[in-house]
């Protein structure tokens, strides 16, 4: 079984605690068994000005970065609505969790602190004030996948999306397939060359999870249960 990212290599559990002492001295670390838990004041910053601050608690999973650190606000600043991009009781649409998977810097959680995490409070900052979010908002629930998702393959057709992760996340490509892409052509004949490119960016696995993710998500909705 493999073990918890935080005891699997104690050095690189020792450097964040550095790196977090430093940089947010008002966060805490709170190791347990299977995961890490970091709780307490979070600060947006922009070039070392702070222009807000919120209390938060992220949890860390055991196979991170395998899998994205989970976000609550914990002091009723965020109202848990889908407008305010949170879900399942408070947690915090930070990203779409295949979108920093695919990033280079996902094995970095200061990266993610600085990077995704950050740009949500800047955003949710100003949209208490009434003002547009600076970095854009996706829409929420399936279509939020959709459009995210849609970036790689061209297209936010559910059909479509559905289509090219059901082909990525299988080992390999066949060419009597029909394309993804609904010409009704075979995959050889038409968009094998792109599924090629895409199958180099996008591992079997991340595949995967999107198109669990975005299935599961669609099942929810039909189901009148919120999340996003």
């Amino acid at each position: 079984m493999r073990k918890p990212w935080h005891k699997s290599d104690p050095s690189v559990f020792d450097h964040l605690k550095g790196e977090l002492s430093k940089k947010y001295p008002d966060l805490a670390v709170i190791a347990t068994t299977d995961d890490v838990r970091l709780r307490g004041s979070f600060p947006v910053l922009h070039e070392e000005t702070e222009l807000a601050r919120f209390q938060i608690e992220i949890l860390i999973p055991s196979d991170f970065p395998d899998s994205i650190p989970l976000v609550r606000e914990i002091a009723g600043r965020v109202p848990h609505a889908v407008d305010w991009h949170t879900y399942n009781k408070g947690a915090l649409c930070v990203i779409v969790p295949e979108e920093w998977l695919l990033n280079p810097k996902r094995t970095s959680l200061m990266a993610f602190l600085e990077g995704p995490l950050r740009n949500y409070f800047l955003n949710h900052a100003l949209a208490e004030c009434g003002m547009k979010r600076p970095m854009g908002e996706r829409s929420h629930g399936s279509l939020g996948l959709l459009e995210a998702y849609g970036e790689w393959f061209g297209s936010n057709e559910l059909r479509v999306v559905r289509a090219y992760l059901n082909c990525l996340s299988k080992e390999m490509l066949r060419g009597h397939w029909d394309c993804p892409c609904g010409s009704g052509v075979r995959l050889r004949k038409c968009h094998f060359s792109k599924l090629m490119e895409l199958q180099k960016q996008i591992p079997v696995w991340i595949a995967a999870k999107a198109l669990k993710r975005l299935d599961d998500q669609i099942e929810r909705e039909r189901a009148g249960s919120f999340s996003k």
